[in-house]
Order: structure tokens, then C-alpha cells, then sequence
């Protein structure tokens, strides 16, 4: 396993867990008190939900190239803006000092993408 699957497979799993699957699945009113906006309807969390399922698919392809020995340079620049911008996006808005575990972690991977982009045959490299 590379370092940088390792990091994808973490980032999929909690983003799995805390995140697409919620907004798939969960009912619309706990999500509107949740995310502390009302709506009558679910359409909004369920697009959101949607688009991090795509981007974890992608991010799934991105393992699938590093353990070929492959870096997946789209893979890892589309995981540095989407990481990265939601950590800006909250650092902006002030949400970042109410969700600080979910700052922290979107500040980790992003810190672990670029990373990898300024090593990519370091990432590549077995992490165990």
C-alpha cells in the first residue's frame, strides 16, 4: 500500500461516513438542523450528497493509479482544490471555529496532497 493510497482510502472513508452517506440517506429534517438551514425539501442535500459520491469514485481511481506506480496528477489536483477550498470556504465564513475536527481534517489532507505533489515518487513509496 502507498502513502498516498493510504491517505485517499482515509479520506474516502470518513468522507463516506460523515458526510456522503448522510446526505444521501438521512431524513431531510435532521440534516436542515444539522446544517441549520430550513427547506421542505431534500433535493439540495441530496445533490450535495451525489457530488461527494462522485468525487470519492475518483479518489478510488486515484489509489487504482498509485499502486500501479502511477501518480495520479488529476486525481490529487482535484482532491487539493476540493479540500482546500472547503477549508477556505470555512476559515471565511467562520464556520471553521464551530466545525474544528472537520477543519482540522480537510487542513490534513490537503497539507497530505500537497505533499505528495511536491514528492510524487515519495508518494508512491510503501507506508507500511
Amino acid at each position: 500500500m502507498t502513502w498516498l493510497s493510504t491517505l485517499l482510502i482515509v479520506k474516502i472513508a470518513v468522507t463516506t461516513a460523515l458526510i456522503a452517506a448522510p446526505f444521501l440517506l438521512a431524513p431531510r429534517p435532521v440534516l436542515a438542523k444539522r446544517m441549520g438551514v430550513e427547506t421542505n425539501t431534500s433535493a439540495m442535500f441530496r445533490l450535495y450528497g451525489v457530488a461527494m459520491a462522485a468525487l470519492l469514485v475518483g479518489y478510488g481511481f486515484g489509489i487504482v493509479a498509485a499502486q500501479a506506480g502511477v501518480f495520479p496528477w488529476g486525481v490529487v489536483a482535484v482532491g487539493l482544490v476540493s479540500n482546500g477550498g472547503a477549508f477556505i470556504a470555512l476559515l471565511v465564513t467562520g464556520a471553521a471555529r464551530k466545525s474544528t475536527a472537520l477543519t482540522a481534517f480537510l487542513v490534513l489532507i490537503t497539507v497530505g496532497l500537497v505533499a505528495a505533489m511536491l514528492a510524487p515518487d515519495a508518494a508512491l513509496t510503501r507506508a507500511f
